[in-house]
């Protein structure tokens, strides 16, 4: 299906409600017509959906080996799993890419909350349900809670979704430091700019969190909040259980790929080699 329900408000900005087949979410349709588009639909049901399909065909598009160079892939407040796990999988083939996953949030009855939820997200149902959907993918890393954020270019206060944290902590990381260096912590996984979460964690909550390998963003007694976790969501336990083991394997490929295309084509001589692994050590 084509085009956007602009009638529809969460149609029209392509946030996660209408990607969302959960709850009031709008990504299991109907399909629009010009008779029922004040019903708030969105054309096209789960992947047929229009706007699924769009977030989907643009992953597409900046995974694509040798289109971008990027090495983080954030898509802030989407969360309907039929996106995130799509993406998941299209970074992990990628291989040069670490993909900040937001995450869908609960209430006390499991009911899938949105951006114009009233009721208060709970910590222990969204670890349920997140645990439900047993993801294994070291090239993804998810946070928890959103954040309300000051901005210094707009002056204003804006809730924004916990990949836009992370992300901020991560280019803080490497601006400081490496990307082998773990974006966590007070010295540099502290968020300077942020003044609040949507909810508080204590000490219960930020390791039933990080048990489910999900990464706290936490307020502590000095009032400072920081990201306190860099695990990615790989279920095995070893070193690539960390964001900043991952990053760093992330960078050796990248610089040898990057050094492996000026050898693309010459004569594959002792010479040749020799140089190659000089280039690379």
């Amino acid at each position: 299906f084509d085009g956007l329900n602009i009638v529809d408000k969460d149609s029209r900005l392509m946030n996660d409600k209408s990607t969302s087949l959960e709850g009031d979410g709008k990504g299991a349709g109907p399909a629009s017509s010009y008779e029922n588009l004040h019903v708030g639909s969105s054309p096209g049901t789960g992947l047929r959906n229009n706007i699924v399909s769009s977030y989907i065909e643009a992953a597409n598009a900046i995974t694509l080996e040798g289109a971008t160079n990027i090495n983080i892939l954030i898509v802030p407040g989407i969360r309907e799993p039929l996106i995130t796990n799509k993406i998941s999988e299209k970074v992990k083939d990628n291989s040069k890419i670490i993909y900040l996953m937001d995450i869908p949030g609960y209430d006390k009855s499991k009911e899938r909350l949105f951006s114009d939820s009233t009721t208060n997200i709970h910590v222990g149902k969204t670890v349920d349900k997140f645990n439900d959907r047993n993801i294994d993918n070291s090239y993804v890393a998810s946070y928890f809670p959103d954040t309300f954020m000051k901005s210094n270019l707009f002056g204003r206060i804006a809730k924004v979704p916990a990949s836009v944290s992370a992300f901020q902590a991560l280019g803080y990381n490497d601006n400081v430091s490496f990307p082998w260096f773990a974006p966590a912590g007070f010295n540099r996984g502290a968020l300077s700019n942020v003044i609040n979460t949507v909810c508080k964690l204590n000490t219960g909550d930020r390791d039933e969190l990080y048990e489910a390998r999900i990464n706290p963003i936490a307020q502590f007694a000095t009032g400072r909040i920081v990201i306190f976790g860099q695990k990615t969501l790989q279920l095995d336990k070893s070193a690539l259980d960390r964001v900043n083991v991952r990053r760093m394997v992330l960078e050796v490929k990248r610089i040898v790929s990057g050094i492996a295309g000026d050898f693309v084509f010459e004569q594959n001589t002792q010479l040749l080699k020799d140089k190659f692994i000089a280039s690379v050590s």
